[in-house]
């Protein structure tokens, strides 16, 4: 017999109140004041950053101020997104611990993708899952997606591109290809995919996209979804938790760039670009400070600021640079999907080179 899910769709609402409201859930999940949960959500018109990234490096912030789109920070990792009522956001909430869930975290990000797979062919549409979390439609990207653990709480999110402007989101994020010529533009438009490319003017509406992808869920997870709403104590910690997300201490944080001027070098594994910058006391070879920021996913969320407290004042020589992180992953439980510990020595020893030669 199937388990029974709520299913919870609270509409179109601002950046900070969806991004409070995951937070919200998943402690909820955490602590077993939530059930497992389905949810549909909508922004309006924003650009988020991924936890690990900084919005100083991510975001056109003037475009976006100019224009009124709002800026906030996810709590979990991944890239930049632009987002507006065009685009369909879903959230899975339950435990990883659970029979039958997959233990390793890229069978996970498979498992959870093949829900909204399989929803995507009710609408008519041949979709397929894309290593490492990406659902695509004729090697085209149609679906974005990652997680979050909190305790044994799991939140796994994606985007469904529906209707999508292209010229706006290449406006308000600060993309590489921006930099490189009209060609290589072009060629990033046909990457991507929405459902009204796909299907015209048999776009269906909303409420019916909902229901294909519900029951895409349904049939992969073997769950029964009832509609529900949020409990009081949801909304009581949604009320509590607002205001500090919509605050620059939340938007910011600790991923805040105090000198846009620093050098940035971008390092592209395969799980996702990794950006380090760096300060180096040359005469003493020492690493006085390292930037970290990126999108992958980093499972616990604060290892990378971690690993940036391990670094600092530390040996700026290749060989010891390698050998620090290396131990630091040895030492820790990371788990950072298609990104190890060379990638990420990789990425500072140019960080450091681009600052000088210290070997």
């Amino acid at each position: 017999m199937n388990k029974k899910w709520r299913l919870l769709d609270t509409g179109i609402l601002s950046a900070a109140e969806n991004t409070a409201l995951s937070q919200v859930l998943l402690e909820c999940r955490r602590e077993g004041l939530s059930p497992d949960t389905l949810h549909f959500l909508q922004f309006k018109p924003c650009v988020l950053v991924g936890y690990h990234q900084s919005v100083e490096l991510e975001i056109e912030e003037d475009y976006c101020r100019e224009h009124g789109l709002d800026i906030n920070r996810r709590i979990s990792g991944g890239g930049n997104l632009y987002w507006d009522e065009n685009q369909l956001g879903w959230e899975i909430y339950t435990d990883r611990n659970k029979p039958g869930m997959p233990a390793r975290l890229e069978d996970l990000y498979q498992y959870f993708c093949e829900g909204g797979v399989a929803g995507l062919k009710k609408l008519g549409v041949s979709a397929n899952f894309r290593p490492k979390n990406d659902i695509e439609v004729g090697g085209r990207k149609i679906s974005g997606t990652g997680g979050k653990e909190l305790g044994k709480a799991f939140v796994y999110q994606g985007t469904l591109l529906t209707d999508f402007n292209v010229d706006t989101m290449m406006a308000c994020l600060k993309l590489p290809l921006k930099k490189i010529d009209d060609k290589a533009v072009e060629s990033f438009r046909t990457r991507v995919t929405c459902l009204k490319e796909i299907l015209g003017e048999n776009m269906p509406a909303m409420d019916d996209i909902k229901k294909a992808m519900a029951q895409g869920f349904e049939e992969v997870l073997q769950i029964e979804l009832e509609p529900g709403k949020l409990t009081e104590e949801e909304e009581k910690r949604l009320n509590k938790i607002l205001p500090y997300i919509q605050s620059e201490e939340w938007i910011y944080g600790d991923r805040k760039v105090q000198n846009n001027q620093l050098k940035v070098v971008d390092y592209k594994s395969t799980g996702g670009l990794i950006r380090v910058s760096v300060r180096v006391d040359l005469p003493r070879q020492l690493l006085k400070t390292v930037f970290i920021t990126g999108d992958f996913f980093a499972y616990p969320e604060r290892i990378i600021l971690d690993l940036e407290a391990v670094l600092k004042n530390s040996s700026a020589r290749e060989e010891d640079i390698r050998k620090n992180v290396q131990s630091f992953f040895l030492s820790r439980h990371v788990r950072i999907p298609h990104v190890n510990a060379e990638d990420f020595a990789c990425a500072i020893i140019e960080a450091v080179k681009e600052e000088g030669d210290v070997n």
